[in-house]
This record gives C-alpha cells, sequence and structure tokens, in this order.
C-alpha cells in the first residue's frame, strides 16, 4: 500500500530522490574531509617524526655501538642519552615510544635492541630494562619487509595498529657514520588516538550541520515544490476528472473549467497548462466538425445503402433481382473452387399464376406472387432467395439450411399442398409451385447446381400438371 501511493505521488518521490540525494552529498562530503583530515594528520606527524628522530640522531655517537649495547645504563653517556629522550618525549605528549635498534639482516628480519625507553624515566631502571638492552629482536611488519631499504640509509613511515588497539605512526630514521655506512635506526611512534577523537568530533558536528542544512534546504524544496508543481497538477487533474464528454456543449463546458483555473506561471507548468488548453480547443473544433462529417457520411451511406437495395432487391417482393445473382453468381464459383462443397440450390416454380393473372387481374396476381414468396422465405429463413423472373424464384442453401436441406424440402412442397388442398378458400389465396432441389457433386460449377434443380422442378411441375390440368 505504501509503494502503491509512493508511485502516485510525484511530491513524495520527489521528496524521497531529494533526501537520499543529500544524504549521499552528506556522505561524500563527510568521507572526503575525513581523507583529506587524516592525510594532513599524516602529513603532520611525518614532520614531526622527522624532527624528533634528528634530534635523537644529533646525540648518538656512532662509533659507541658496541659499547652502549655491552654496557648500557653502567655507561654515563647513555644515561644522559636516556634522559634527554625522556625530555625530547615530554616535550611532545603524542610520542608513544622512542626507542633506537640496530636492524641486522633482512633474511630474518632481525634487529638488536640499543635504546628503549620505557613508560617513566628512572635513575635507577628495573633489572628486565637492562636485559632488554642487546637483546635480538624479531621485527614484525610492515617493517620487515622494509629492513633493506633502511639499510640502505632510507627513511621509512608506516601507519600501524598495536595489540592494544592503538593507532600509531611510526617513523624510522637511520643513524648513518661519518662515511654514509648505516650503524642505527632512531625511531619514534606517534599515538593518534587525540587527533582521531578530534577528527570525529569535527566529523559529527559536520554531519550535525550538514543535517540541519539538509532539512532546510528539503522544507524550502517541498514546499516550493508543492506550490509550483504538484499543487496546479492536482488542480488540474480534479478539474479533468471532472469533465463529461457526452454532448458537444458539455465538451465546451470541459474547456471553459480548465481555462476557469487561470494558471500564469511562465515556467514549465504553466507552459503545459497552456498546451494542454490550446489543444483541448483544437480537439474540441475537429471533434466537432468530425462529428458533422461523420453525420453526413452516415447520411450519404444510408442513402447509398437504399439505392443498392433498391438495385439488387426485386420490385415487387423483397427476394434479391436477377442483378444480384449475377454478381452472386461468380462469388459462389470462387467459393466452390476453393472447396466449399456443403452447397444445394432449390428452384421455385409458381403454380397457377397465368390463370389467377387472366381471372382477377395483374394486381390479385402480384398478392398471389407475395403468398407464394412468403412461403419460401418462412421456410428458408437463412438462405438468400433470388427473384429469377415473373414466377421462378432460386434458394441457395449453405449452413444451417444446407444441414437440414431435406426436411425443408418436405416443408415447403406440404405447405404448398396444404394451402392449396383448402378449397374453401378463393382460388388466389390457393398457393400453389413446384419445388425441385439438387445439391452439389464433384467438378460441379454453380451453375450445374441449379441446372439439376431446374430439372428436378420441372418433373414436379409435369407432374402436377397432369394431376391437376395443363392451365395450372
Amino acid at each position: 500500500m505504501l509503494m502503491n501511493k509512493f508511485k502516485k505521488s510525484l511530491s513524495l518521490q520527489i521528496s524521497v530522490i531529494s533526501i537520499l540525494s543529500y544524504i549521499i552529498l552528506a556522505i561524500v562530503t563527510i568521507v572526503v574531509v575525513h581523507m583529506r583530515f587524516q592525510d594532513r594528520m599524516i602529513k603532520d606527524y611525518t614532520r614531526m617524526g622527522e624532527g624528533v628522530t634528528t634530534l635523537m640522531a644529533k646525540v648518538y655517537d656512532t662509533d659507541k655501538t658496541e659499547e652502549y649495547i655491552e654496557k648500557n645504563f653502567t655507561m654515563p653517556e647513555y644515561n644522559e642519552i636516556i634522559k634527554y629522550f625522556y625530555d625530547l618525549k615530554d616535550n611532545y605528549p603524542d610520542i608513544y615510544y622512542l626507542y633506537v635498534y640496530r636492524f641486522d639482516s633482512v633474511d630474518p628480519p632481525n634487529a638488536t635492541v640499543i635504546f628503549d625507553l620505557d613508560e617513566e624515566y628512572t635513575e635507577n631502571p628495573p633489572q628486565e630494562s637492562i636485559d632488554w638492552i642487546g637483546e635480538i629482536y624479531t621485527v614484525d611488519e610492515p617493517f620487515a619487509s622494509e629492513i633493506g631499504t633502511i639499510m640502505n640509509g632510507e627513511s621509512v613511515v608506516h601507519t600501524v595498529f598495536t595489540h592494544d588497539k592503538e593507532y600509531l605512526l611510526s617513523y624510522v630514521r637511520p643513524i648513518l657514520d661519518k662515511d654514509g655506512n648505516y650503524v642505527a635506526s632512531a625511531c619514534v611512534d606517534f599515538s593518534m588516538e587525540y587527533m582521531f577523537k578530534q577528527d570525529k568530533r569535527f566529523i559529527f558536528q559536520l554531519a550535525g550541520i550538514l543535517g540541519l542544512l539538509m532539512v532546510i534546504i528539503l522544507t524550502i524544496n517541498i514546499l516550493i515544490l508543492r506550490h509550483k508543481v504538484t499543487h496546479p497538477l492536482d488542480r488540474m487533474t480534479s478539474c479533468i476528472d471532472s469533465f463529461v464528454y457526452e454532448t458537444e456543449a458539455s465538451r465546451f463546458q470541459n474547456v471553459q473549467r480548465l481555462e476557469s483555473l487561470d494558471f500564469r506561471q511562465e515556467d514549465e507548468i504553466g507552459v503545459l497548462y497552456n498546451s494542454f488548453v490550446s489543444n483541448m480547443k483544437e480537439s474540441l473544433y475537429y471533434m466537432s466538425n468530425f462529428n458533422k462529417a461523420k453525420d453526413e457520411i452516415v447520411e450519404k451511406e444510408n442513402e447509398i445503402e437504399k439505392i443498392s437495395q433498391k438495385t439488387y432487391t426485386d420490385g415487387l417482393t423483397p427476394a434479391k433481382n436477377k442483378a444480384a445473382y449475377l454478381d452472386d453468381e461468380i462469388v459462389y464459383d470462387i467459393k466452390i473452387k476453393n472447396g466449399l462443397k456443403d452447397i444445394a440450390t432449390v428452384m421455385v416454380d409458381i403454380n397457377n399464376l397465368k390463370y389467377v393473372n387472366d381471372t382477377f387481374g395483374h394486381d390479385v396476381g402480384d398478392k398471389y406472387i407475395m403468398g407464394c414468396y412468403d412461403i419460401i422465405q418462412d421456410t428458408y429463413k437463412n438462405s438468400p432467395i433470388y427473384r429469377m423472373g415473373g414466377d421462378e424464384f432460386l434458394v441457395v442453401l449453405t449452413e444451417e439450411d444446407f444441414e437440414v436441406r431435406d426436411q425443408l424440402f418436405e416443408d415447403i412442397n406440404a405447405r404448398y399442398q396444404q394451402c392449396y388442398d383448402n378449397e374453401k378458400k378463393e382460388p388466389y389465396d390457393r398457393y400453389s409451385a413446384s419445388v425441385g432441389m439438387a445439391s452439389y457433386n464433384d467438378g460441379d460449377e454453380f451453375r450445374d447446381i441449379i441446372k439439376r434443380a431446374d430439372k428436378h422442378m420441372y418433373e414436379r411441375k409435369m407432374t402436377f400438371k397432369n394431376e391437376h390440368g395443363s392451365y395450372r
């Protein structure tokens, strides 16, 4: 349901898209600021590391390395250097470790401890600190892979996480003798925890400011969007929903309703509104002309239909005339060539017509023809009937009437016989006709079927004359 509402609401869609855009922009901004801050912090600590290790190297006598290792705390000069290192550490609160190692070999990555400060300076260091001097220390990564670089006299910088989850920047500077040969390395580790806390605090502040700006900008955007876009569109939609199209007058009222909105905006919504009103007017104009033209076309079609009916309809009965038969004959021949086999014809020749005309006149004769035709039409309800001559009709049977052709043939003959046998009627009401029927045979053309039906009708005509007299 919420998704359907989202799909149908333009303002909601734009609001959600705006919120997502601002969130993405805020995240990108925070990430970029954090990366720049971190990069700046690393550069600052690197410069401090370079300065501190330079001071450490100045007080280190490169000719006394072995003596430092062997005598260490028993040597006054060694203690002075230790105290100096502690002073450096006190002057730089971010220093986590200060030490001097001699990197001895690349494989295995070993180093000898020369100076290593405890947490606090003491004139009487513990025995474990004394024992640690001169120990061989296995170097961990990332410095293990950099030992060759360090022994070649180059400084190395790395940021590392300790097992205590401290984030450190380690700076290692080689100490060289007067001939430029590697002697030892002055090392300093800076704790960047304070700077990271400052970074986090700044990021949270920045996120808060961006969030507040996002709310303000989004609120302004939504208000502008509502006033300039969605509210006008809602008014147009509501107006269009009330349109009625039944009559031309109602369609004119639709345009008037739309014009009454009176949008005077010059932006895209205003252009859309003006274009829509203009198109409505043009559509109304064309529709009005179209309806007039349509009415004229219908009227002409009706006239053509009437003319066509007169052209192809018998002048006395509703049956089709000989002209219609000649056109349809071509169609039936094509259908037969295309595989139509379920087709039959019925020939009907009216009996006694000459007698009725001569005795009672042609007006009565016409009524007699209509009475005979009504029996044909009432029997063959689904088939076309053609008047082929004054007293002769043709019926073409297909589909439903073809399926029951034998039954219909019996019915029409029975009806004519029943009507003729009723001697209580006047002679002109005793309708009679001779009927013949033929069905399609292989190789037939349409006229072949008619000829056989006509022959069958003629045979029945002769039988009727033999029974009732030739004047019939």
